[in-house]
């Protein structure tokens, strides 16, 4: 089959496109500042500017009194971001993993993040609703006003619960003017990409409507050898529809459709390694050899079982009131609806050979992290907020409700060569807490105390669980035949195990804030998160190990955030230190039972984790700005022994001890209407982690580091044309982003490796400004 690409196929053809690339904006940009003198103060934003909502309200970056990382609209266009997974590297602390599927997104933030089977430690929000499945796929950057991530447990004020943080995606909002942009790009692997937005005023100032849809299609850069097929390919679609209301006073009324879809080849996995005394190579003689051969094609030519594909689908139907009820009362309510359906078919151990896959099922089904393929979510938080004595006391009183009700799917899993295994599980959740924070300006007492805050918040969360399990062992040709149960004793279809708890706990803020001067704040926080238990489905429910306890994090974090002049040079910089002591952690083992191979969650005893984040940020007066991060992370289990080993004093997983980004933006003017040029170069790196709690050979994901480059023109000529280049991964460096450590569990290893070079441009036209 002939490779199509726009820029060739050999690294060396895409190192080299990224090097003209870079001398062509480079000679550019210098003949331009030669022709032009010193241009304006770049149009980055400066800390003082970004507006950011993590506690609920909208406050300047560099007053809040926790780490937060932005990533603004402009950054995702210019740097042409198009998943989530992009954000990682710009974010300090924050790792994001794939396994079976590349549009499911498992967040680690702190050395808190997702086990198999359980609730996300870091919580994905959509205008200010939790997302299921890690956050709208491949179309999740799609007509953002931004990006914000929050480090730590966000304990009090968020309405899922969590130990490790919160990632928020704000949509670009309605706005009173007519304008839009249709937008077409095309790059290698026959990368095409197509967007359109519209914001109308329908009535002036009263009903404003904006709308977009987005469409990317990428051929894969993995192949198989054997039927051709192209897998860790994009096709993928997102839209939108958001009405604003606001008939007079401080009342708004904001409807939000949220759609996106994906529906693609799947995950590319190779075999890296065999154990061959493991189980898969004595059941499998041949394993080593397909192994041997594997290693000789190179990652991106493989052979799996065929049949791997993804498809994800999510509808969320938003709607948010805020109003004011008397003077120094408002009152905001935010309701929403979420239909999400997934079905994800995979080989887990990257060969031809039946060892473990999930196979075709008709309707919804295959693995989720969180045993839920396809649900239906309620959301209602209704929230009320003012001030007393003067704004001495801003406050903040509310309650949050969620609802999931699980749909019935088919999970057809096939383990060494036997029949296959039918699996329905769901999770019925119902999550009710209500929660009070209040913000002390001790200044507004005492002229002694000014530039002195002082805040305390509370939760309290109760979760009832109704979970269920129906699984059974498939004897005939059709799904509904059935046979014997899988996990109990009878047949087809008297096979489910039902299982319910309730579990809760209260969390607290308090954090003490000092403005030492009107450009430097010092901050010192404590909070505590929660991280609900669960089931281990297909335990008898009656066993001591069929539950598992909530998680639980205590953190204290102290910094120092900085947003000043030096005559025409702008800085900012922020550094935090934090220690967590992180307990009962939810930790997964993997285990064979007759041919079954299933997974089950224990509660390790305890971790400590504790480091620094800093970001930084310098704009000088001839169009140059220079960004930069890095954290260090310092994760250490406590005793935890566990029937697959002793991990007392390991990191956690997922957990790069050394992260930074550097980037340089240059922006030039070109005067008598002709535009603006800009180009960046950035790079991002991370330190080895290890994948899992295991004691496997190779279960570490090596460090690598990554070079991107962009350039665009804005208002060509002055035109209403918008053109702009980017060159991601100009190394084409081959990385690891996930890993199936399964040596002596199941007898193999495998990888999934990160996007090679993608070189590609766009063309966007702006109307109605």
């Amino acid at each position: 089959m002939t490779e199509t690409f726009l820029f060739g196929k050999s690294a060396r053809t895409c190192i080299g496109m990224g090097i003209l690339l870079a001398e062509t904006l480079l000679a550019t940009s210098g003949a331009l500042a030669a022709e032009q003198g010193d241009a304006p103060l770049s149009a980055s934003e400066t800390a003082s500017d970004i507006i950011v909502t993590a506690r609920r309200r909208e406050e300047r970056l560099d007053r809040v009194p926790i780490s937060v990382s932005v990533v603004s609209d402009d950054t995702i266009r210019r740097q042409n971001l198009t998943s989530v997974q992009d954000i990682q590297y710009l974010t300090p602390s924050l790792n994001v993993s794939t396994n079976t599927a590349r549009s499911s997104n498992n967040y680690t933030l702190r050395g808190q993040g997702t086990t198999y089977g359980t609730d996300p430690s870091v919580v994905a929000y959509f205008s200010e609703v939790p997302v299921p499945g890690g956050g709208n796929g491949n179309g999740a950057l799609f007509d953002l006003g931004g990006v914000q991530v929050l480090n730590g447990p966000q304990g009090t004020l968020f309405g899922r619960n969590s130990v490790g943080g919160a990632i928020l995606f704000s949509p670009a909002k309605p706005t009173n003017r007519i304008e839009g942009m249709v937008r077409a790009g095309y790059g290698n692997y026959n990368n095409f990409q197509q967007e359109a937005m519209i914001n109308v005023p329908l009535v002036e100032d009263t009903l404003l409507l904006r709308a977009g849809i987005w469409h990317r299609q990428r051929d894969g850069f993995t192949r198989d050898v054997v039927s051709g097929r192209r897998y860790d390919n994009i096709n993928a679609t997102a839209g939108r529809i958001s009405l604003l209301f606001k008939p007079g006073g401080d009342f708004e009324n904001l409807f939000i459709f949220n759609y996106s879809e994906n529906q693609e080849h799947g995950t590319g996995t190779a075999i890296s390694l065999v154990n061959p005394a493991g189980l898969a190579g004595q059941l499998f003689p041949t394993l080593p050899q397909i192994a041997a051969e594997q290693a000789a094609r190179g990652p991106r030519r493989i052979s799996q079982t065929p049949g791997v594909s993804d498809h994800q689908l999510m509808l969320q139907f938003i709607n948010t009131t805020t109003a004011t009820l008397v003077p120094g009362v408002a009152v905001k309510n935010i309701v929403s609806f979420t239909k999400f359906r997934s079905n994800v078919r995979s080989d887990v151990s990257g060969t031809p050979l039946p060892i473990l896959y999930f196979a075709y099922t008709p309707g919804w089904g295959g693995p989720q992290n969180n045993n839920q393929p396809a649900i239906n979510q309620f959301t209602e938080e209704l929230q009320l907020s003012g001030s007393i004595a003067n704004k001495a006391l801003s406050w903040n009183v509310g309650g949050y409700y969620q609802k999931n009700t699980p749909i019935h799917t088919l999970q057809s899993l096939i383990a060494f060569g036997g029949p296959a295994v039918l699996t329905d599980r769901g999770d019925n959740l119902r999550s009710l807490a209500g929660f009070a924070q209040g913000t002390l300006d001790a200044g507004a007492l005492a002229m002694a105390l000014e530039g002195l805050q002082l805040t305390v918040g509370y939760r309290y969360s109760r979760d009832r669980r109704r979970d269920y399990v129906d699984s059974y062992v498939m004897t005939g040709a059709s799904f509904d035949t059935g046979g014997a149960c899988a996990l109990t004793t009878g047949s087809f279809p008297n096979c489910r195990l039902d299982y319910a708890r309730r579990f809760s706990a209260g969390t607290y803020t308090a954090a003490m804030q000092y403005q030492i001067s009107p450009s430097t704040m010092i901050y010192a926080t404590a909070r505590s998160g929660f991280k609900s238990g669960g089931f281990n489905l297909g335990a008898p429910p009656s066993a001591g190990f069929a539950a598992f306890e909530p998680e639980k994090v205590k953190d204290i974090e102290a910094g120092i955030k900085s947003s000043f002049k030096l005559g025409d040079v702008a800085l900012r910089f922020s550094l935090a230190a934090f220690r967590d002591r992180y307990t009962n952690i939810q930790r997964p083992l993997l285990q064979n039972f007759g041919g079954v191979v299933s997974t089950y969650v224990v509660n390790a005893t305890k971790a400590t984790i504790k480091g620094v984040e800093t970001q930084w940020g310098v704009q000088l007066p001839f169009g140059l700005s220079l960004t930069g991060s890095y954290s260090y992370t310092d994760s250490k289990y406590g005793s935890f022994v566990t029937t697959q080993g002793d991990f007392t004093g390991f990191p956690l997983p997922y957990t790069p001890k050394h992260k930074f980004s550097l980037a340089g933006d240059y922006e030039v003017p070109l005067g008598d209407d002709r535009g603006t040029v800009q180009f960046g170069v950035s790079y991002t790196y991370q330190s080895s982690y290890r994948n899992l709690d295991v004691l496997d050979p190779d279960v570490r994901i090596p460090s690598y580091g990554l070079l991107n480059l962009s350039a665009g023109w804005k208002e060509v000529m002055g035109s209403r044309f918008d053109v702009e280049l980017y060159a991601r991964n100009v190394t084409n460096k081959l990385y690891i982003i996930g890993k199936g450590n399964y040596y002596y569990s199941l007898g193999f290893t495998t990888n999934v490796y990160g996007e090679p070079c993608m070189l590609g441009g766009t063309l966007t036209y702006h109307f109605g400004k």
